[in-house]
């Protein structure tokens, strides 16, 4: 059993020597303090592909599990799916990328951000490529690397499941044919291949090894340039419970959590960025 009083503790005294990882400050969380998690209570979380380390991560420190008995207790899907499941259920909670048509009667907030980024074959020498050009080459514009500096190869996109946050996220910052980004195929580093994900999975996962990640418009997407918005192309991750969980529930308690400066700090402390804005604005779908 855990409660969240002496995780908070735990969690200051700990993140102090984190450096970079933590914020600035830590402070008591604002949920119950007397509340406590088991087994039995904690709530379900549905996450998105994207954001099952940081659902695994939360859950672990939650119930006192390893990584792999916290994985039992989170059920893992495309971004799109987790949304639909936490409306189907009418409880618990979903963890899972922005997809832009989130489902009504809904509390969400924004805990971390990601980014979308690009990654080449090793082997091709096109190192950065324009919004437009990204639209040209997703829509099926354009289908061979010499329209861009490249070699006259065609170029094959590594596609994504359908309702993935990162298909999503393409349609919307982008533009895409969804047909032509949703074709799945094993990963590959040929000349003339292009994949596309969020940075944490395909970079501190390893999701994207072997392959070159492109600079967009010039921008490289490191977590400096993440951070400060120099990339544009960001993605939150968000927390999501129904509106009508009570107060002292569960699951409002976690989502609370999730928010607060020592549920950051931990976030932060997992790897992942900083919400844009501050820790706590959330709204509601109507």
């Amino acid at each position: 059993m855990k409660k969240l009083l002496p995780i908070a503790i735990i969690l200051m005294l700990l993140l102090t020597a984190c450096g970079d990882f933590a914020p600035e400050a830590t402070v008591e969380p604002t949920v119950a303090a007397e509340y406590t998690f088991t087994g039995e209570t904690y709530p379900q979380i549905y996450a998105g592909a994207a954001a099952g380390e940081l659902a695994r991560a939360v859950t672990a420190i939650m119930l006192g599990l390893d990584r792999e008995g916290a994985a039992e207790l989170v059920s893992q899907s495309t971004s799109a799916a987790a949304w639909e499941a936490l409306a189907s259920a009418g409880g618990g909670l979903a963890l899972a990328a922005d997809t832009w048509d989130l489902p009504e009667g809904v509390d969400v907030a924004a805990v971390a951000t990601d980014a979308l980024v690009f990654y080449v074959s090793p082997d091709n020498p096109v190192d950065s490529l324009t919004l437009d050009e990204l639209e040209e080459i997703f829509t099926g514009a354009e289908t061979n690397w010499s329209a861009f500096g490249g070699p006259d190869a065609e170029i094959v996109i590594m596609g994504r499941e359908p309702g993935s946050g990162s298909v999503e996220a393409l349609k919307s910052l982008i533009g895409c044919d969804e047909g032509l980004v949703t074709d799945v195929r094993g990963q590959e580093t040929s000349e003339g291949v292009i994949g596309f994900g969020f940075y944490y999975p395909c970079v501190k996962q390893g999701l994207a090894g072997g392959c070159k990640l492109l600079a967009v418009d010039g921008v490289l997407p490191a977590e400096s340039a993440v951070a400060s918005e120099e990339y544009a192309l960001t993605v939150d991750y968000l927390v999501g419970v129904m509106s009508g969980a009570a107060e002292g529930s569960p699951e409002r308690t976690l989502w609370e959590w999730m928010q607060g400066a020592v549920g950051q700090a931990f976030i932060s402390s997992q790897g992942f960025l900083s919400p844009v804005g501050a820790p706590g604005d959330n709204e509601v779908t109507e």
